[in-house]
C-alpha cells in the first residue's frame, strides 16, 4: 500500500495534482519549486540564471513579499539538499524562515504584499456585493489585520511543505537528476513549543491589562500553532489507526460532520504528546501484540 501511494505521488497524475496545488497555494511557492530544482543542481550553467528568472518572473506576477518568500524558502531548501541534510530537516528551516519572511516582508512593504491598497479594496467590493454594511465590512477587515500575521505563517509553511514535496516528486520522475536524502522523521515538538503555546493561552484568558501587541502576539501564536500540533495528533492517529482499524468509524464521521471538532482533537492530541508520547505506547502495544 504504502508503495502504491509513492508510485501514485510520484507520477504523471500526482505530478499534476501537485502542480495544481501549487497553484492553488500561490505563484511564489511555484517559483519556490523551480528555483529549488535549479539551485540543486550542481553541474548545470543554466541552472543559476533560470532560478533568477523564475524570481524575477515571481516578483512581476506577485509582489516584493512573495519574491522574498520563494528566495527564502528555495534558499534554504536548496542549501539542505546539497549540503546532504535530510529533505525533512530543510524543509522545517525553510518553512520557519519562509514564514518569518512572509510577516516581516509584509510589515516592510505592506503595498507590495496581500495587504496592498488594491487587494484590501477588492476585499471591500466583494463584501459589499455579498450585501454586507460598511460597519461589517471594517469589522471584518480588522479582524483579518489582527490574526494577519498568523495566516502569513500559515500560508509560507504549508507552501514550503508543499514545494518541497514537489521538488522530491519531481526529481523522482526525472530519475533523481540530484540526490534527496529523506528519513521519515516523525515531528515532535518539545516541551518549549508546548509552553509557548500554554502561556499564550493564559495571555488570551487573563492578559487584558498586557499591552495590545503582547495579546496580539498571544492570538497569533494560539492560531498559528494549530498547524505543528494538528501534524503530530495526525501522526499519531496513523499509528492509532494501524493498531485499533475500527477507530476509522469514528475518525471519517467525525472529520465529515464535525471538522472543527476533528482539528480540535487533534491539536490536543499533538499538544499531550509532549508528556505522554503517544507514538512510543502505541508501538509497545503493538510490540506485544505481536509476541502474543
Amino acid at each position: 500500500m504504502e508503495q502504491t501511494l509513492k508510485r501514485t505521488g510520484t507520477g504523471f497524475f500526482g505530478i499534476i495534482a501537485l502542480g495544481i496545488i501549487l497553484i492553488l497555494m500561490g505563484i511564489p511557492f511555484v517559483g519556490m519549486t523551480i528555483m529549488t530544482m535549479m539551485l540543486s543542481l550542481s553541474n548545470s550553467r543554466i541552472a543559476l540564471p533560470m532560478a533568477v528568472v523564475t524570481l524575477v518572473g515571481v516578483y512581476l506576477i506577485s509582489d516584493f513579499t512573495g519574491a522574498l518568500i520563494t528566495a527564502t524558502g528555495s534558499g534554504l531548501l536548496a542549501a539542505g539538499i546539497r549540503s546532504g541534510r535530510s529533505l525533512e530537516l530543510s524543509t522545517m528551516f525553510a518553512s520557519g524562515a519562509a514564514a518569518i519572511t512572509s510577516i516581516f516582508g509584509t510589515i516592510l512593504m505592506p503595498d507590495q504584499s496581500l495587504i496592498s491598497q488594491e487587494n484590501m479594496e477588492s476585499l471591500s467590493r466583494i463584501y459589499r456585493s455579498a450585501g454586507l454594511s460598511s460597519s461589517e465590512i471594517a469589522t471584518i477587515l480588522s479582524i483579518f489585520l489582527y490574526i494577519l500575521p498568523s495566516l502569513l505563517a500559515i500560508w509560507a509553511v504549508t507552501g514550503t511543505i508543499t514545494a518541497a514535496f514537489a521538488v522530491r516528486s519531481v526529481n523522482q520522475r526525472r530519475k533523481e537528476s540530484f540526490k534527496i536524502i529523506t528519513q521519515g522523521m516523525d515531528i515532535r515538538l518539545g516541551l518549549l513549543p508546548a509552553w509557548i503555546l500554554i502561556a499564550s493561552l493564559a495571555v488570551n484568558l487573563t492578559g487584558g491589562g498586557l499591552p495590545p501587541f503582547v495579546q496580539q502576539a498571544a492570538v497569533n501564536i494560539s492560531i498559528f500553532m494549530i498547524l505543528p500540533y494538528s501534524l503530530v495528533g495526525f501522526g499519531i492517529l496513523r499509528i492509532a489507526l494501524r493498531s485499533f482499524p475500527m477507530l476509522l468509524l469514528v475518525a471519517v464521521p467525525l472529520a465529515i460532520i464535525f471538522p472543527p471538532a476533528a482539528i480540535c482533537i487533534l491539536v490536543l492530541v499533538g499538544i499531550m504528546d509532549t508528556w505522554f508520547d503517544f507514538r512510543l505506547r502505541l508501538k509497545k502495544y503493538l510490540e506485544r501484540k505481536t509476541q502474543e
